[in-house]
């Protein structure tokens, strides 16, 4: 029972002041323990850090895969899987909150080396292997444009990074469900648009 409470407690005051910022006997505090039980359980801020990443990531690819499991086009699956991942982010707040702290780029953050802090690199690395999977069937199956299928990865995670930023910059005046209305049909556009050719001079 401590070990999920404290995890939210820390995912709540990651969120609120950064990891940098974020004290372990916060944590405790805001958990309703004291700081030996949270010492108990964990080694310290950045074992928090990895088992909360590690935790939502995991939920995050359960999620997308059991609403895209019943799909057989993997254009849809991409597509399906987008709107899973911005509902999945709208009902995890403080996760969502936390990783647009961070200030990273989220469609580039996996292929930096020392982008992202511990585990939160590896918690990227899976959703973006997730969807580059997904792509690659996707451009074999002649659905979208002949990308490489690590950019297909990187298109969809930043159209999610855009999307919700600016969704909790106007205080989610848009119900979710709308913000993920335009972001399939941004990708959809922007997966299926044919290449233009250029006019021979």
């Amino acid at each position: 029972m401590y070990h999920e409470q404290i995890l939210a407690s820390a995912e709540y005051e990651f969120a609120r002041t950064g990891f940098t910022d974020a004290k372990v006997s916060a944590i405790a505090k805001t958990a309703g323990v004291s700081l030996a039980t949270v010492y108990k359980h964990f080694t310290g801020k950045d074992q928090l850090w990895d088992a909360l990443n590690s935790l939502r990531m995991t939920e995050f690819v359960d999620a997308v895969r059991t609403r895209t499991a019943p799909i057989d086009s993997p254009l849809e699956k991409i597509l399906t899987g987008a709107r899973a991942e911005v509902e999945f982010f709208a009902a995890h707040p403080h996760f969502l909150a936390l990783h647009l702290h961070e200030g990273l780029s989220w469609g580039t953050a996996s292929a930096l080396i020392d982008a992202g802090r511990g585990g939160q690199r590896e918690a990227w690395r899976t959703g973006m292997e997730m969807i580059s999977h997904a792509a690659e069937a996707a451009i074999d199956a002649g659905e979208i444009s002949a990308l490489r299928p690590a950019v297909v990865a990187s298109l969809v995670i930043s159209a999610l990074q855009i999307w919700l930023t600016e969704w909790i910059a106007t205080d989610r005046a848009l119900p979710i469900d709308k913000v993920a209305d335009e972001v399939v049909d941004h990708l959809r556009c922007c997966l299926t648009r044919q290449p233009r050719v250029t006019p021979k001079s």
